[in-house]
C-alpha cells in the first residue's frame, strides 16, 4: 500500500511539467512543509508533508484544485495521505508582485490514522525565474482521527513552488 502512495505521488510530480505548459488556465503548486502539533494530544504528532496540488486559475483572484499530500508523523512512524480539495485567493497589491495569498484545503486523510482533514494558510507569493513564484506559508491544520474520535491540531511552516 505505501509503495501505491509513494508511486502515486511521484507521478504526480513528474507529470506535472508537461501538463503546465499545455494548458493557459491550469496552475500547479508543489509544497514541502513542517507540522508542528499543538496542544495535548498534538504533541507528539509533528510531520514532513510533501503535497502536489493542481487546478485552474479562474481569474486573476480565484485559484480552485485538488491535491494529494504524503505526511510522515515522525513520533509514531506512521504515514497519512490526505486528499483534499483546495480553494485560493490571490490578493494583488497595485505595482508589486508579491502578492499575499490565503488557501484552504478540505478532504480526508488515509492511512494507519484516517480522517477528516482540513488545512487553511496564509501567505505569500514571490515570482522567481526558474519556476513562475516560489510559496511561503504559515498555517493551521486540523485532522480529526476516525477510530479514536480526537483531533490533532498544528501550526505549519510550509515552503514551495509554483509552476
Amino acid at each position: 500500500m505505501k509503495k501505491l502512495f509513494m508511486t502515486l505521488v511521484m507521478v504526480a510530480l513528474l507529470g506535472t511539467t508537461a501538463f503546465a505548459q499545455d494548458a493557459k488556465s491550469y496552475r500547479g503548486f508543489t509544497d514541502l512543509s513542517y507540522t508542528l502539533g499543538v496542544g495535548e494530544t498534538s504533541e507528539n504528532f509533528d510531520r514532513f508533508t510533501l503535497s502536489t496540488t493542481h487546478g485552474y486559475q479562474i481569474d486573476d483572484l480565484f485559484f480552485v484544485g485538488g491535491g494529494v499530500s504524503f505526511e510522515y508523523v515522525r513520533d509514531a512512524a506512521i504515514a497519512l495521505v490526505p486528499i483534499y480539495a483546495d480553494a485560493r485567493i490571490d490578493i494583488p497589491l497595485h505595482g508589486r508582485s508579491i502578492k499575499p495569498f490565503v488557501d484552504a484545503k478540505i478532504g480526508y486523510a488515509a492511512g494507519q490514522l484516517d480522517g477528516f482533514y482540513f488545512a487553511p494558510t496564509i501567505g505569500v507569493r514571490v515570482p522567481v525565474k526558474f519556476v513562475k513564484a516560489m510559496n511561503f506559508g504559515l498555517g493551521y491544520k486540523l485532522q480529526k482521527i476516525h477510530d479514536a474520535g480526537t483531533n490533532t491540531n498544528a501550526l505549519t511552516f510550509n515552503v514551495g513552488i509554483e509552476f
